[in-house]
């Protein structure tokens, strides 16, 4: 069986509520009218003994049962009839008002009993019709030789009350109806915002995923609901965005990787083949071609190691944190960096003019992966500047900041590259030749992801007079 939609189920909800609350008020106001009715007609059967002469009346009436003599000295209602009994509650005889025909006069049906335990007049018995009905309310009355039965006719209360019924359930048709057409234009209006909901969902499943929830009022349940919905969908997209940015980092990963792996396999391939086929004999061609080999190979394992080195970082494995000593980890880069390259001035300075023991604290890191860093930066200032040109690394405390900058007064970076020079096989010159001690492109890009491992900052500042620097800042710990 389908199941009705949440629409029709409130309208159909809302129109029952209002159909049986209608109901009771109707049955219960027409029972208070008929029985309020009712109460009156038992009133009114006490009036006639109000008046002094109203027992002498009925006496006569017993004694001749002249129906003319009840009308002058006897007050009833419209409809009323008045039976003579006798002491067996036999009928002796009736005074029928002109309407008791049409409302079918009173049988009196009881015992002598009955009429002996009613006859202090003060308690109202139904009694039925010709039909079976009971639409007379009676009272007993002892007189001379027996009883006298006063009844009044119930017909016009039962009219009454059911032209009230026809009229209740006309008017409560007519209300149900409005209020159906009335809560469905309301329902409709209130789930206007889910239908709203319900079409940017669509959207968002056909690939738009910068659809949003149009915004509503957040102190309402359907505005909370939007704005949540609201939230989760940017987070969705932002997701959906990294991971686009992720799998086009990788494909450029992948391919980069792939063509900085032939050219070095590509020429120790050449050269391998030259001297297998004889192709060169001369002793000195031999070397030459065997240093190339050589070379090509150290450049390949330095690549290799590049690329597992940016494989751990993007694994996030924890760091082994230990207390370093910042200050010989730079010593000892430096100091490698001229046995590399003996004919350049490298050197070490202080952002700060305190001793050192008060400037720079011991950081707390993993002391491979700082001394990587400040290996990277000080091979990249080397490898793009003249022979000439001299190479700092000055380190200090600025702003709660451990701070390590090398500085270099060679070309400097071309405009719009600041941010690009941390791209994984980055190169501003592309036309650099890789068999001429062009770099890998890597050097920066693991540099900046070993700073962010220590949750620092590596960025890049152009130095005064000509020049970049590098400069990476760890929070003090």
């Amino acid at each position: 069986m389908k199941q009705l939609s949440l629409r029709r189920r409130l309208v159909l909800g809302m129109i029952a509520v209002m159909a049986v609350g209608l109901l009771a008020a109707d049955v219960a106001g027409l029972l208070l009218f008929r029985s309020f009715q009712i109460d009156r007609l038992d009133e009114t059967l006490l009036l006639p003994f109000r008046d002094r002469d109203s027992p002498q009346v009925l006496e006569r009436l017993a004694t001749n049962c002249d129906p003319d003599k009840v009308a002058g000295g006897l007050w009833l209602p419209t409809t009323y009839a008045i039976v003579i009994l006798d002491q067996q509650g036999r009928q002796r005889c009736s005074v029928p008002d002109p309407d008791a025909a049409r409302a079918g006069s009173p049988v009196v049906d009881l015992t002598p009993e009955e009429l002996s335990a009613l006859v202090d007049g003060q308690r109202i018995v139904g009694l039925p019709d010709r039909w079976g009905r009971a639409p007379w309310r009676a009272r007993v009355i002892g007189v001379t030789g027996g009883y006298a039965v006063l009844a009044v006719s119930t017909t016009e209360v039962n009219d009454t009350v059911a032209r009230l019924t026809l009229v209740s359930l006309g008017v409560g048709l007519a209300t149900v109806t409005l209020a159906g057409l009335a809560s469905a234009g309301l329902v409709r209006l209130a789930l206007r915002p889910l239908t709203q909901i319900e079409a940017t969902a669509g959207a968002i499943a056909a690939g738009d995923l910068s659809r949003r929830v149009p915004g509503e009022d957040p102190d309402t349940e359907v505005g909370r609901l939007a704005t949540s919905l609201n939230a989760m969908l940017a987070q969705i997209e932002e997701a959906f965005a990294a991971r686009d940015e992720t799998e086009e980092r990788l494909r450029r990963f992948v391919a980069d990787a792939s063509h900085e792996l032939r050219t070095p396999l590509t020429t120790i391939r050449g050269n391998a083949e030259l001297v297998r086929q004889g192709a060169v004999n001369a002793p000195a061609d031999v070397a030459r071609t065997i240093e190339r080999i050589e070379a090509e190979s150290v450049r390949l394992g330095r690549l290799v190691d590049d690329l597992l080195a940016m494989a751990r970082l993007d694994e996030a494995a924890e760091l082994q944190l230990q207390q370093v000593d910042l200050l010989s980890v730079v010593a000892d880069v430096v100091a490698d960096a001229r046995v590399r390259a003996p004919e350049r001035m490298v050197r070490i300075q202080y952002l700060t003019d305190s001793p050192w023991s008060d400037s720079v604290p011991v950081m707390h890191g993993e002391e491979t992966l700082l001394r990587q860093v400040l290996t990277n930066l000080v091979s990249n200032a080397l490898n793009h500047t003249p022979a000439d040109t001299e190479v700092e690394v000055a380190l200090g405390v600025r702003e709660e900041q451990v701070v390590v900058s090398v500085i270099d007064h060679g070309p400097g970076l071309q405009a719009g590259n600041e941010q690009r020079v941390f791209e994984r096989f980055f190169r501003e010159d592309a036309g650099r030749s890789r068999t001429r001690g062009g770099g890998s492109g890597l050097g920066l890009a693991i540099a900046a992801a070993m700073v962010a491992r220590h949750a620092g900052t590596l960025r890049y500042e152009p130095t005064p007079g000509g020049g970049a620097t590098f400069v990476a800042s760890f929070p003090v710990r």
